[in-house]
């Protein structure tokens, strides 16, 4: 029951990180920004192949990114604390009520004919898998002591990349329904959810690194 207990409980803080820090609600203003002119078909097509992309590329550091640590030297406690400091600083910009992403990208900053293929840039990159995503999936995945909590992690990544996909392929019904004033009152609660985890990765980062304050 423990077992489960703990696979359960990370199952959880996973879910709750990547939905925050993908952000699959604030990202339809600007998705809805570059895919205007489109016709509905090719709307969901450019929505799946962002989302896939985002999926492999997270999946990819997902499971190399323990390698890619140990090829560097780069401790897990140490990774612990960065990633920590990196997504506190994002939830503190969430909290004055600004996406952790679409700050830079703008619905009216965005055009479709500045890129070569939207899905992938900037959809894909860095709008649902930016560096606030890498350090999520890095942390999360360094606190993974056992088989089953990365393939939790996995399935937390893949619904939550789903959830996207459907946030993008309704756009225009939640847009009109959320209105950008619902989506900053959302991106403020979970900036504050946000910044409670970073702590806590900052804090089991610390603790790795110096066992004596365990004791």
């Amino acid at each position: 029951m423990e077992y489960w207990g703990n696979a359960g409980n990370f199952f959880i803080t996973a879910l709750v990180s990547l939905v925050i820090i993908v952000d699959p609600l604030g990202n339809i203003f600007p998705f809805l920004a570059l895919s205007s002119g489109f016709p509905p078909r090719t709307q969901r097509r450019l929505a799946f192949r962002a989302c896939l992309s985002a999926f492999l590329i997270l999946s990819g550091f997902l499971f190399l990114g323990q390698a890619l640590l140990n090829y560097f030297g780069i401790t897990i406690a140490a990774f612990q604390i960065t990633g920590g400091l990196i997504l506190f600083r994002i939830a503190f910009e969430m909290l004055e009520g600004q996406s952790p992403i679409t700050r830079h990208y703008t619905s009216s900053s965005l055009d479709a004919r500045d890129y070569r293929d939207i899905s992938l840039v900037p959809l894909a990159v860095p709008l649902l898998s930016g560096p606030g995503a890498i350090s999520t999936i890095l942390v999360l995945s360094s606190r993974a002591s056992r088989t089953m909590e990365i393939v939790v992690l996995f399935v937390s990544l893949a619904l939550v990349l789903l959830s996207a996909y459907l946030a993008f392929c309704f756009a225009t019904r939640l847009t009109s329904v959320l209105k950008e004033t619902g989506v900053r009152l959302v991106t403020r609660l979970m900036g504050l959810i946000l910044a409670a985890l970073a702590v806590q990765f900052v804090l089991d980062g610390l603790r790795a690194a110096f066992k004596f304050l365990s004791s």
